[in-house]
């Protein structure tokens, strides 16, 4: 674990009808966006990443779980932060996602 990671924890994650919104405890720097995303899918290790788009203040990325695709999106500036179904099987899904990442 990073030190980012030791002193970042996930403050909330709620529940959208077309989205999960994540809100991390402490602001975050763009660069930090590979340790965010280690955090946030540390219960859910079958994530798959299939592609990061990694634009000025914001990255997008791709990813797998349990059959389903979805993009968790970073917005730095905003510090904007949130998960969206790539269909609307995926979409369905998200309160199964939002469960398993919530799970203690």
């Amino acid at each position: 674990m990073t030190t980012l990671t030791a002193l970042q924890s996930l403050s909330s994650l709620t529940y959208q009808i077309d989205h999960l919104n994540v809100i991390f405890k402490n602001d975050w720097y763009q660069e930090n966006i590979d340790e965010l995303i280690e955090l946030l899918f540390l219960p859910i290790q079958s994530v798959v990443i299939k592609e990061k788009i990694i634009g000025a203040d914001r990255e997008n990325i791709r990813f797998s779980w349990e059959n389903c695709y979805f993009v968790l999106n970073f917005e730095y500036y905003s510090q904007s932060c949130w998960i969206e179904g790539q269909d609307s099987t995926s979409t369905k899904q998200l309160t199964t996602l939002h469960l398993a990442i919530t799970k203690q």
